[in-house]
């Protein structure tokens, strides 16, 4: 049963993608359309994986200035 947890918890949804990455859920589905960043889709639901998404955003960065 923890293994099923730990497999669970690194997917997420759109929703918690967006706020994993501090995004609205609009600017993700663009980047899903023009295939920028990694994601799964389980007939019309996406999924994300958190590590896919933090090394999407350690290359592709925000524009701005790391405080």
């Amino acid at each position: 049963m923890e293994h099923f947890r730990t497999v669970t918890s690194e997917w997420c949804d759109i929703r918690e993608a967006a706020k994993h990455l501090a995004v609205s859920t609009a600017f993700l589905r663009k980047r899903v359309r023009l295939r920028e960043i990694p994601y799964a889709r389980a007939g019309k639901v996406l999924r994300f994986r958190k590590a896919d998404l933090d090394r999407w955003l350690e290359a592709n960065g925000c524009g701005g200035e790391i405080h």
